[in-house]
């Protein structure tokens, strides 16, 4: 019964706000516009090519200017490029607007008291946190399991490539369990600290600073962020084998997944070791 009001909470929370639709414009902006812009560019080089052509013909001095325009255009035109930029954009720019947009769920309401009339009337932690870790994640990553497979397609269809159907599932996957090992990161440390704009910042720039460490110490295999630098361009390098690096897939997916559910167990520790303050803003330990 609790669960069932916490559900209910955390639905009317997302839904009846602009976080349920903000949430999903911050995916689908950039998995159906990041393909379009780059296609609209690759038509500008090819036009600014068509020009340069007609000023060489006028004067010949203006000979090779067109070659820029023209390789510019061919390496706009790869899908496969193209398609782990939009999977890059996923892990970075779309992450930072979902941060941004669940931060009063993510520990925000607790500096506004949302979550001592709640409490005080029965609702205990189990079922207080238990919904946010189901319904933002699943939401979240589900529909960029969902854009970055749309955006497979489209790139297959407006650029030249040939990205298979089996590669466009994976990589959209392994993404989805990035973003899902991260959210989940940011939503513990959120509601532990109950500064989820601090953690949102710590977040969007320890990732890539944890990436440069790791790749510096040559641990790029077995940890979730290796999956970030297969989706990122590794996976569609020429003599990248399935086979040498299944191993590192299937540890790092699973190490995911297990990050995820112990950063629920520590939030769900530390917030029942917490002793809410009606006299202050700021929860005491």
């Amino acid at each position: 019964m609790k669960l069932g009001f916490g559900f209910k909470k955390e639905w009317f929370h997302f839904s009846r706000t602009f976080r349920f639709a903000g949430l999903l414009v911050s995916v689908f902006s950039f998995a159906l516009g990041n393909p379009l812009l780059y296609r609209a560019m690759q038509y500008f080089m090819n036009m600014m090519n068509e020009m340069a052509t007609e000023l060489e013909e006028l004067d010949p001095s203006m000979a090779g200017y067109g070659d820029v325009f023209t390789s510019a255009a061919e390496i706009l035109g790869q899908a496969e490029m193209i398609f782990s930029t939009t999977l890059i954009e996923l892990c970075g720019t779309s992450l930072l607007v979902a941060m941004l947009i669940l931060m009063a769920p993510c520990g925000g309401e607790q500096k506004k008291r949302a979550t001592i009339i709640p409490i005080c009337a029965g609702l205990d932690y189990n079922a207080y946190l238990l919904p946010k870790f189901i319904l933002y994640p699943l939401t979240f990553v589900g529909s960029s399991f969902i854009g970055g497979i749309i955006a497979g397609f489209m790139c297959n269809a407006l650029f030249d490539g040939n990205i298979s159907t089996g590669m466009i599932f994976l990589s959209s996957a392994l993404c989805a369990v990035y973003l899902l090992f991260i959210l989940c990161v940011y939503m513990a440390l959120g509601l532990c600290t109950s500064r989820p704009g601090i953690m949102t910042v710590s977040i969007y720039l320890g990732q890539s600073i944890v990436q440069l460490i790791l790749s510096a110490m040559g641990l790029s295999r077995f940890n979730p962020f290796a999956l970030y630098t297969l989706v990122s361009g590794q996976m569609f390098q020429e003599g990248f084998s399935f086979d040498r690096e299944m191993s590192s897939i299937i540890v790092s997916v699973a190490l995911s997944v297990v990050i995820a559910v112990l950063m629920y167990l520590l939030t769900l520790s530390v917030l029942k070791a917490k002793r809410v303050n009606n006299q202050e803003d700021k929860p005491e330990f």
